[in-house]
């Protein structure tokens, strides 16, 4: 600073006694004021540089965090519809199975269940479902999972009293082919579920 102070002073000196060497002298001088700018420059530049990426990243940082947040809130409020669904369809599929495979009995019995049990209580069911719309994009796309495969199912359970009524085995077929493809769909949903618990930290418990 000095040495700075000193140099302006034999340049003021100078430019008083001799316009002649005014212009080179100017020169001098404006290229010693502007030094130190030059060698502020860089850290100027990398503070600037460091407050934008500084300022670059906490939106980022902050923007997944409560993307994360508002994905683990929307999964949990989805899994507690669900759960409130959970006892009817489990009630439901335990009427079809009391009269099925190993506690079959005769046709008119599953008939009966089906025509007055099963089927109403399973369209209900899949009203109720319906009724159920995450907002959540992924979580969305997942409960359409859900949905198809009730109605693959209900839509068996339609066929299965077709079957029975006109002793149709190939019906028959049909209609457990559809039950097969329902399990399939409704094995990848709870895959689907099983992915979401560990991404948003979501108990399942």
């Amino acid at each position: 600073m000095k040495k700075l102070l000193l140099f302006l002073a034999f340049a003021t000196f100078v430019f008083l006694v001799g316009c002649s060497n005014s212009n080179s002298q100017e020169d001098i001088e404006k290229q010693a004021v502007e030094e130190p700018s030059k060698t502020e420059n860089p850290k100027n530049t990398d503070e600037a540089s460091n407050t934008e990426q500084s300022e670059d990243t906490e939106p980022t940082s902050s923007t997944s965090s409560s993307n994360s947040e508002e994905l683990s809130q929307a999964f949990t409020e989805y899994m507690n519809e669900i759960v409130l669904l959970a006892p009817e369809e489990e009630r439901i599929i335990g009427l079809y199975d009391s009269v099925t495979g190993v506690n079959y009995v005769n046709d008119e019995m599953i008939y009966n269940t089906l025509l007055n049990d099963v089927i109403p209580s399973y369209r209900q069911f899949i009203i109720d479902l319906e009724a159920i719309m995450p907002k959540n994009q992924e979580i969305r796309e997942l409960h359409e999972m859900y949905i198809e495969a009730a109605n693959i199912q209900y839509n068996s359970f339609t066929l299965m009293i077709s079957a029975l009524e006109e002793q149709n085995v190939d019906t028959i077929t049909e209609a457990n082919q559809g039950l097969d493809e329902a399990r399939r769909i409704l094995r990848d949903w709870l895959y689907g579920i099983e992915d979401l618990s560990q991404k948003t930290g979501v108990s399942l418990e």
